[in-house]
């Protein structure tokens, strides 16, 4: 059993201008198959659309706004809604609010995660 919870954890932001931070809770350092990081999105910030290579995703929407691309589809996610992104389907992000969104975001296997570590501290 592995007990963590958020602000205990070094935080990274995204390499792009008004890019997420995120706080991983359980990362690739242990024996587990996946993967639970926290994510906040400030005000009108968000990702470019990408991957999360061999890892599939499942978001779960807490507070604020978001909107998920793929593709052609925009997804208007509300808080307490679910997204399940398979692997390699390809997503944008962003926060289209006036205050932060978060959410949590799990992975399996949890290789995507080691992209976010190479993320610079928050």
């Amino acid at each position: 059993m592995h007990i963590t919870r958020t602000g205990t954890t070094p935080r990274r932001r995204a390499p792009v201008r008004g890019g997420p931070t995120m706080e991983v809770l359980l990362g690739t350092d242990r024996p587990d198959n996946l993967a639970l990081v926290q994510v906040w999105i400030p005000p009108g910030g968000g990702l470019p659309e990408h991957d999360h290579g061999s890892s599939e995703i499942v978001l779960v929407h807490l507070s604020g706004s978001i909107e998920l691309r793929q593709g052609d589809q925009l997804h208007q996610l509300e808080p307490g809604g679910v997204a399940h992104i398979p692997t390699g389907e390809r997503v944008g992000l962003r926060n289209p609010g006036t205050e932060t969104a978060s959410m949590m975001l799990v992975a399996s296997p949890p290789d995507f995660v080691d992209r976010l570590a190479g993320w610079p501290a928050a």
